[in-house]
């Protein structure tokens, strides 16, 4: 008879737990401390924040502004040339237009002869004497003012700056008192920032500022606070709010500061209107006042 063979046992297999029954990385108390310092330093970066604002107040709503000169001819006549074009840059005492010089010339030729007349029939003695100077005398006056209207046929540039869109071509009438083009001073440049009420306690005068431009994000302009105005936007406007009613809802007004730029010559050429960001240094302010 064949022998058997004994059975073979089954080997017992030791099964092995999923992941998620491993030992923790970080114990709850390591956890517990991480969230602690996460809150502190959340509540610091807030704070300081805080107090970063509160020195160096900012605001979006800024604009960059000059001085609009309109030029406006003083005598009414006929345009013969215009020497600018739009946008064209000048200097003080530059011809922009000239008006027909012959109806004023001749206006002068005739002040000068009854000037004339007059002083001779002034050379003589007596009560009539003393009329005729009289008449000499308005005689002078009606030659100053000949010659003063003669000149103005010449318009020249009041202050140097950048010409606008010119709106008169040669052969129109240019009437006196009516602008034609306008001209940007570029002597003085400033920025109108509008901050909130709540920042205008620490904003003086004098202190200092740093504007960024829209067009020269990269560009780091400084100036000064001129002045700060006692009446905010709304107060301005043509049709102010009125608070007096039942569906008042309280919103935080802005006031006007003006902010008078220091341009270098190698400073990018800015103009008027453009977009600013304004942040104001008071934190020399609150140094001093701690001492």
């Amino acid at each position: 008879m064949q022998e058997r063979l004994p059975e073979k046992k089954p080997v017992a297999v030791q099964s092995v737990g999923p992941a998620s029954a491993r030992a923790p990385l970080l114990s709850k108390q390591a956890l517990s401390v991480l969230g602690v310092l996460a809150l502190i330093a959340l509540i610091a970066a807030g704070y300081f924040y805080w107090q970063h604002a509160s020195l160096y107040p900012s605001t979006e709503n800024a604009q960059v502004q000059a001085n609009i000169v309109q030029i406006t001819p003083l005598v009414t006549g006929a345009v013969t040339e215009v020497k600018v074009h739009d946008f064209t840059a000048v200097k003080s005492g530059d011809v922009l237009v000239q008006l027909d010089r012959a109806p004023f010339e001749a206006a002068l030729k005739l002040a000068e002869s009854r000037l004339s007349v007059a002083q001779q029939a002034a050379t003589g003695t007596g009560p009539q004497a003393i009329a005729a100077k009289a008449n000499v005398e308005q005689a002078q006056v009606a030659v100053d003012q000949a010659r003063t209207d003669l000149d103005r046929t010449t318009i020249k540039a009041p202050a140097d700056g950048t010409v606008g869109k010119v709106r008169i071509q040669p052969g129109e009438i240019a009437k006196a008192g009516m602008g034609i083009f306008p001209l940007v001073d570029t002597a003085h440049w400033w920025v109108d920032a509008n901050f909130k009420e709540t920042d205008l306690a620490r904003i003086k005068p004098g202190q200092t500022a740093t504007i960024t431009i829209d067009a020269f994000p990269s560009q780091k302009f400084t100036g000064n606070v001129e002045a700060v105005s006692r009446a905010s936007n709304a107060a301005f406007s043509l049709m102010p709010a009125e608070n007096a009613t039942g569906s008042w809802v309280k919103v935080v007004q802005r006031f006007p500061v003006r902010i008078g730029l220091t341009l270098k010559p190698e400073d990018p050429a800015i103009g008027v209107g453009a977009s600013a960001y304004v942040i104001v240094d008071t934190a020399e302010e609150a140094t001093s006042g701690a001492k």
